[in-house]
């Protein structure tokens, strides 16, 4: 009777917990790809995130960043990370700076909606953040101690052109 409880109650809290997953807040769950909203003009959003990373033969690391995010116009929207790492038994330093931009040309909604995107990034090699899927990070990666790792720097220009389109409640986008 005990067993057929605990599984009824596993089974009730996986459904809410599936349901939560659904419907939190107005974020729309996507993988590297914007969509063609921007921020509202004159808002500021101020967000925060993490990772944790363990590391097998070597200290376990802690990277963040803040991401300011504001609303410049109806038809640009400015962002910036700043990006940071702390490495248990080594150091934390600041490892780099993100600066992204999205315009929107075109005012009013269309079948496709372009949005063009640029990003400057300047960071050093001790930048830990695991944000973008592209390459291959392997944890011995992240093994470089920071002073040595920090000497490095990387400065990047990234251009996309990100096409969006919402049929009937359904957001369809492509970088």
């Amino acid at each position: 009777m005990i067993a057929r409880h605990t599984l009824f109650l596993t089974f009730v809290f996986s459904l809410i917990g599936l349901f939560a997953t659904f419907s939190q807040g107005p974020g729309k769950p996507y993988f590297v790809t914007y969509d063609h909203y921007l921020e509202e003009p004159g808002n500021l959003e101020v967000e925060y995130f993490s990772t944790f990373g363990p590391q097998h033969g070597g200290n376990d690391f802690h990277a963040f960043w803040a991401e300011l995010e504001y609303g410049a116009t109806a038809w640009w929207t400015t962002e910036l990370y700043l990006d940071g790492q702390t490495t248990f038994g080594d150091s934390t330093l600041f490892t780099g700076v993100r600066w992204e931009n999205r315009f929107r040309p075109l005012k009013h909604e269309h079948l496709i909606n372009p949005v063009l995107y640029v990003e400057y990034v300047n960071k050093n090699g001790a930048d830990k953040i695991l944000r973008e899927v592209e390459g291959h990070d392997v944890a011995s990666d992240f093994l470089t101690p920071n002073a040595a790792a920090r000497k490095e720097h990387v400065h990047e220009l990234e251009f996309k052109l990100i096409l969006s389109s919402t049929f009937k409640g359904w957001n369809v986008s492509e970088t």
